[in-house]
C-alpha cells in the first residue's frame, strides 16, 4: 500500500466521522508503525493514525481508554475520537490535535519534570483490575489476576535474569539479589494502579511557556506496582537534581524512596533485557559491553 492509499482511506475516514471532508490532509513521517495524518476540517485540527497491521486496533482502543480515564482524573492528554477498522479493515484512530514541542529541551526542563512528578501521581491514583499489559481496556486475552502471575508470567523474570547470567552482564551474585529482591516483593500486599510505562520528557508535549499541553504515548501503559514501576523508567534519563525534582512533585518523603529503591532498581535493571536481546541479535559487542559497565553500578558516583 502506498501513502497516497492512506490519504484517501484518511480523508474516507474524516466524512464518516464528522459528515463532512476535511479541507486539508498533510502526512506526517513521524509514524513508526502507523501512517499519520495531520487534518484541517471546519471542526478543528486532527490526528488520524491509520495502521496496515489489523492487530494494532488493541493497541488503539487501549490509548481510547486510558486517555479517557487519565483526562478524568486531571492528567492533560490527547482526546481521542474514535477508534474503529470498518473502513477497508484496517484500524484507525482519530484524535483531537495537541499543539506543542516536545518538552526534552525546552529553557523550563526544571518545572515541567517537578509536574511531570505531579502528573505521575496522578496517573498512579487510577485504580486497575489485574496485572500487565490486558486490564479493565479489554476483555479479550489473558489476564494476571495476582502480582505473582505477572511476574511469571508476563514479565518472565527468571528467563530475564538467565539472559544476564549466559552473556555475562552480570555476575552470578548480582543474579542472586536481582532474584531475592523480586521474589520478596511476592508477600507484599499490591493493589494493581495504572502506570504510563514510559513517562518521559520526550512524551510531554508542552506550550513556549512550558506548561504542560498533554502526556503522550501511552502504547506501553500497564497495570502494575506504582510508583515503583513508572518511577524505575522516569527517573532513568534524569540528572541526580532533576530526579529529585521528579520526586518532589510526585510527593514522596526521602523515607519513602529508601524503602522502594530496591525494586525501583531491580526494574530498571531487568527493563534492559530486551535491549540486550536485540545487541546479541545483530552482535554488538560494544553496545553489550556498555550496558555491562552501565548495570555493574560503575557509573554509579553517588553510593559505595
Amino acid at each position: 500500500m502506498t501513502i497516497r492509499h492512506y490519504r484517501q482511506l484518511a480523508n474516507q475516514i474524516v466524512e464518516k466521522h464528522f459528515g463532512k471532508p476535511p479541507h486539508r490532509i498533510v502526512y506526517r513521517r513521524s509514524g513508526r508503525t502507523n501512517y499519520v495524518f495531520a487534518v484541517n476540517h471546519l471542526e478543528g485540527q486532527f490526528v488520524i493514525r491509520i495502521s496496515p497491521e489489523a492487530e494494532r486496533i488493541e493497541a488503539f482502543r487501549k490509548e481510547l481508554w486510558t486517555t479517557q480515564k487519565a483526562r478524568e482524573a486531571g492528567v492533560p492528554s490527547s482526546e481521542v475520537l474514535e477508534v474503529g477498522s470498518d473502513v477497508d479493515s484496517e484500524p484507525y484512530m482519530i484524535s483531537r490535535r495537541v499543539t506543542g514541542v516536545e518538552a526534552t529541551h525546552h529553557p523550563q526542563r526544571e518545572r515541567i519534570i517537578h509536574e511531570m512528578g505531579r502528573y505521575a501521581r496522578l496517573i498512579n491514583s487510577i485504580h486497575t483490575k489485574h496485572f500487565g499489559s490486558n486490564f479493565d481496556w479489554t476483555s479479550n486475552g489473558d489476564k494476571n489476576r495476582t502480582w505473582n502471575d505477572y511476574l511469571e508470567n508476563e514479565l518472565d523474570y527468571e528467563s530475564r535474569l538467565q539472559l544476564f547470567l549466559k552473556h555475562k552482564i552480570l555476575a552470578n551474585r548480582e543474579v542472586k539479589q536481582l532474584r531475592r529482591i523480586i521474589e520478596e516483593s511476592k508477600a507484599l500486599r499490591i493493589k494493581p494502579c495504572l502506570n504510563h510505562g514510559d513517562l518521559r520528557l520526550k512524551n510531554v508535549i508542552v506550550d513556549d511557556d512550558g506548561e504542560i499541553a498533554a502526556i503522550v504515548d501511552w502504547e506501553e501503559c500497564l497495570s502494575t506496582i506504582a510508583p515503583q514501576w513508572d518511577l524505575s523508567i522516569s527517573l532513568h534519563d534524569l540528572s541526580i537534581d532533576e530526579k529529585h525534582l521528579f520526586i518532589d512533585g510526585y510527593g514522596l518523603s526521602n523515607k519513602q524512596m529508601v524503602e522502594m529503591a530496591p525494586l525501583i532498581k531491580a526494574f530498571n535493571i531487568i527493563n534492559y533485557a530486551n535491549a540486550i536481546e536485540r545487541a546479541v541479535e545483530v552482535r554488538d559487542n560494544k553496545m553489550l559491553a556498555e550496558f555491562k559497565l552501565r548495570l555493574s553500578g560503575s557509573l554509579d558516583l553517588y553510593s559505595l
